[in-house]
């Protein structure tokens, strides 16, 4: 019996754009309560696939090698809390267009290689505070820019502490 592996492809930010991140997480987690997502487990979700057996992993591997990401840089400006999931999180007013690219691009080939996923539109986000008392606030924050040059595929691992990521592929994207 092989097991299976909780996993996803995302942006991880690099160390000043992760500190960044964090305090707009302490910010908000002062506001709304909840818990602050921890600084090493920041990150924007492309594409969540969720248990995948352990052996199709390498088939992820290939569909992200096929794929090169355009570097570019976003302006994570606007800070909201979903109700719905209790998530305060920040993210970019406009979508980048080769951000918006490359996720259509990723999805089109993990479905390809025959991977089931949520279709839903994607929401470039950062989730910073789960748990959270969504109450009415204000959207605007000082910008965090993210210069973007490549994707991951991460590893979850639930504990009662909540989610411990490790990332078991890393590529770099395309110089513009």
């Amino acid at each position: 019996m092989t097991g299976s592996a909780r996993v996803f492809f995302a942006l991880w930010p690099d160390e000043a754009v992760r500190r960044a991140l964090h305090g707009a997480a302490s910010a908000l987690h002062r506001v709304l309560s909840g818990r602050a997502t921890r600084a090493p487990s920041i990150h924007m979700t492309l594409l969540f696939l969720g248990d995948v057996e352990e052996p199709r992993l390498e088939a992820l591997h290939d569909c992200a090698g096929g794929l090169k990401v355009e570097s570019f840089s976003m302006s994570l400006d606007r800070a909201a809390c979903w109700r719905h999931n209790r998530i305060a999180w920040v993210g970019p007013t406009v979508t980048p267009p080769a951000l918006e690219d490359f996720v259509t691009r990723l999805r089109a080939a993990v479905a390809q290689a025959g991977f089931v996923f949520d279709r839903k539109a994607f929401a470039p986000h950062v989730t910073l505070v789960r748990n959270a008392t969504c109450r009415p606030m204000d959207e605007a924050i000082a910008p965090i820019e993210w210069a973007v040059s490549g994707f991951v595929l991460v590893r979850s691992r639930l504990d009662a502490s909540g989610s411990r990521y490790e990332t078991i592929g890393s590529w770099a994207g395309a110089q513009a």
